[in-house]
């Protein structure tokens, strides 16, 4: 039997979690993809807070509603003359009395190609299970949940609106361009549907998730070798034990399910 046992009930575990979770801090990635039609570089960064912990024996810390606050600064690339029509103004003729014919010259329209920036955000919703790992590495026994596989992501109710303030963003940044005018409205439009909800999540999806199932959740760290006396003097030395094992694990301990940790020790 082991010399130490320690466990935590559900509602422990939740409070725990809580300064967990919170001291991961700010995740941040950058980088550069295809967005809809257009190319973007973008930058995200996400907050995590905790959601509901559900002990689940033998080996599962669930977490329900876990949430990643997350905002993006993206800069698009967008070819004008993807969406907009071509303008062709001929070349018109006129003669004039005492100064014969005058025409203007022909004149086409090319629309140039943009870059736009935008900054937006707004939160996503997983419920993860995390394993639990024991590892003894540098001299420290590790105990971690490790999040399991890839979440599903739920994301907030603001995230489709931002599809359309990217369309009227665009329209708004563009507006100087000679000749748009009577087209911005269009191009508004435009600019949403070509990127659409499912293609801004799809996109978000891929560069969002590392922050949650590539998070490691510190729960346990101990140096194997564990003080138990401080030195109260020269003959009279620190006495430490040593750390054998250490153990984690999910148990129902009636009424409700708990998270137990043991260590085996030795002199």
């Amino acid at each position: 039997m082991s010399e130490i046992i320690a466990a935590i009930d559900e509602g422990a575990a939740n409070d725990f979690l809580d300064i967990v979770v919170a001291g991961v801090g700010p995740q941040s990635t950058s980088g550069s993809s295809s967005l809809g039609p257009f190319g973007a570089s973008y930058s995200v960064t996400g907050t995590l807070t905790n959601g509901t912990v559900d002990l689940i024996p033998p080996d599962t810390i669930r977490v329900a509603d876990l949430r990643l606050d997350w905002t993006a600064t993206l800069t698009l690339s967008i070819d004008l003359g993807d969406f907009l029509p071509e303008i062709h103004i001929p070349q018109v003729c006129v003669t004039i009395p005492c100064v014969g014919k005058v025409c203007t010259p022909a004149i086409d329209i090319t629309w140039p190609t943009l870059s736009v920036p935008l900054s937006f955000g707004d939160f996503v919703k997983a419920t993860v299970d995390l394993g639990i790992v024991v590892g003894l590495a540098g001299g420290v026994w590790k105990v971690e949940g490790v999040v399991q596989g890839v979440p599903s992501l739920s994301f907030g109710p603001g995230t489709a609106a931002i599809v359309t303030a990217i369309g009227l963003a665009v329209a708004a940044a563009v507006a100087w361009v000679p000749f748009i005018g009577p087209f911005l409205a269009g191009l508004a439009i435009a600019v949403a549907s070509a990127i659409g909800v499912a293609g801004l999540t799809g996109w978000l999806g891929p560069i969002i998730s590392p922050f949650i199932s590539g998070t490691r959740f510190p729960v346990y760290d101990q140096p194997e070798w564990f003080e138990v006396l401080p030195s109260a003097g020269a003959s009279d030395p620190a006495v430490f034990v040593h750390l054998d094992a250490i153990g984690a694990e999910v148990q129902h301990n009636a009424p409700e399910d708990e998270l137990v940790l043991t260590a085996d020790i030795s002199a």
